[in-house]
């Protein structure tokens, strides 16, 4: 890998190409150990990019690339056009006060079963009826999943909670 990284770098092919950068990533973000996880790099790091693992990780996306981008000696980042991540502070859409999930998943077992939170999250919202609302709970961020099910059409909303997330989705 010999571009310039950016915001929208993957992470599995980065860490292929540089296994350097693993624990450079580590020592910016305890969050990103988890990448030891063999499952967890083969599946969700394929797909996750250095703006979604800095959600993870609770890092500014241009801290995450600039250091990433000094160890591998590129240029220091411009200023990048980054969107807003999540708010833990935005209140919670209508549709997520009082709901009651049809369905509440847990990303660790899903993980634990060799399957990816996507692929479950995708074919229970695919079944749900129209408004259904399911809740998934995870220990991080779960940023590709979100942007994932985003790009289908779903609704989805994203909070801390006790010291994981919680995300709910509707169909």
């Amino acid at each position: 890998m010999s571009e310039i990284l950016s915001p929208a770098t993957r992470i599995g092919p980065l860490l292929d190409a540089h296994p350097e950068l693993e624990e450079v990533l580590i020592s910016i973000s305890p969050e990103f150990a988890r990448l030891r996880n063999p499952l967890l790099r083969r599946t969700v790091a394929r797909v996750a990019t250095l703006e979604q693992a800095a959600k993870i990780g609770g890092v500014p996306v241009p801290e995450l690339v600039g250091r990433l981008r000094q160890a591998l000696g590129q240029a220091s980042p411009e200023a990048e056009s980054v969107p807003a991540t999540e708010g833990a502070d935005a209140p919670p859409p209508a549709w997520v006060v009082g709901a009651a999930p049809t369905a509440v998943l847990s990303a660790e077992e899903v993980l634990g079963s060799g399957r990816t939170p996507v692929a479950v999250v995708s074919a229970r919202l695919a079944a749900a009826a129209p408004g259904e609302v399911v809740l998934l709970r995870a220990p991080f961020h779960p940023a590709p999943l979100i942007d994932a099910i985003r790009a289908k059409g779903y609704e989805v909303f994203a909070r801390p909670h006790g010291g994981g997330w919680e995300v709910w989705l509707r169909a």
